[in-house]
């Protein structure tokens, strides 16, 4: 997927090309969540999405993927917090290191939703509640 976004509402589709199928796995026992943060109200455009895919052991977290969306031009996979967090056992502390490691590398964009500096702070906030959501979801079956 991350090879299909070009830019803000633009695909790297080529002229007379489609998408004719989409295949995703099963989710299996992995927990995942996905939060946003929109200004005004629930169906506003989101200043920030943030979706997080887990794969543990209780609080160990074995492997992560999280993405952010909405506060930068195309949909951007977290790899320094997916770093962070993985192989490891999550607490208050280790949070705190994903949430700034979320924001250590990403170039953000500034809109109508919020400045950059204001979704770098979103960023630092929603990744750790992600995936403090996820986890509660693993095994869960209403996902």
């Amino acid at each position: 997927i991350e090879e299909l976004y070009a830019g803000y509402l633009q695909t790297t589709l080529r002229k007379g090309e489609l998408i004719a199928e989409v295949s995703i796995p099963e989710q299996g026992d992995r927990g995942a969540a996905y939060l946003k943060c929109t200004m005004r109200s629930a169906d506003d455009w989101p200043a920030l999405g943030v979706a997080v895919v887990l794969d543990t052991d209780g609080q160990h977290v074995r492997d992560a993927r999280i993405v952010i969306g909405a506060a930068t031009d195309v949909p951007t996979r977290l790899a320094a917090a997916e770093a962070a967090l993985s192989d490891k056992t999550v607490d208050d502390n280790l949070l705190r290191e994903v949430g700034d490691a979320a924001t250590s590398t990403v170039d953000l964009i500034g809109d109508e939703h919020g400045s950059a500096a204001y979704k770098r702070e979103l960023i630092r906030v929603y990744v750790p509640r992600a995936v403090r959501a996820a986890l509660s979801q693993k095994g869960s079956d209403d996902r």
